[in-house]
């Protein structure tokens, strides 16, 4: 088994990334708005609650994005798995071998 997705997958990939980071940047921004907006909390709550998101959202962009090689594509992959980003559209159109690894590595 090849360590590194087929090149296919990789220029799909590639072609789909900034999609991907603005669909997960739309969700980040609605539920930092959705903060803002709460009327149950104190606007220092609303601080407090609003940090702790972006340290948390920062987090899962840094491991779905960072170091976004081919070589690191498939745990990339999972990373976007993960966090709901890679949809069954995405994942019909990542070669038979690389789905079965990702299903392999999800199941493990």
């Amino acid at each position: 088994m090849a360590t590194q997705p087929p090149e296919r997958d990789w220029k799909y990939m590639r072609m789909v990334k900034e999609d991907l980071l603005a669909t997960l940047c739309e969700r980040v921004n609605g539920q930092a708005m959705d903060i803002l907006k709460s009327e149950a909390n104190s606007e220092h709550e609303k601080y407090g609650h609003l940090y702790r998101h972006v340290k948390e959202s920062d987090d899962i962009v840094a491991d779905c994005f960072d170091d976004w090689r081919r070589s690191t594509l498939l745990m990339k992959l999972l990373a976007l798995q993960r966090h709901g980003l890679l949809t069954s559209d995405h994942m019909q159109h990542l070669s038979g071998e690389t789905q079965e690894r990702l299903k392999a590595l999800k199941d493990f």
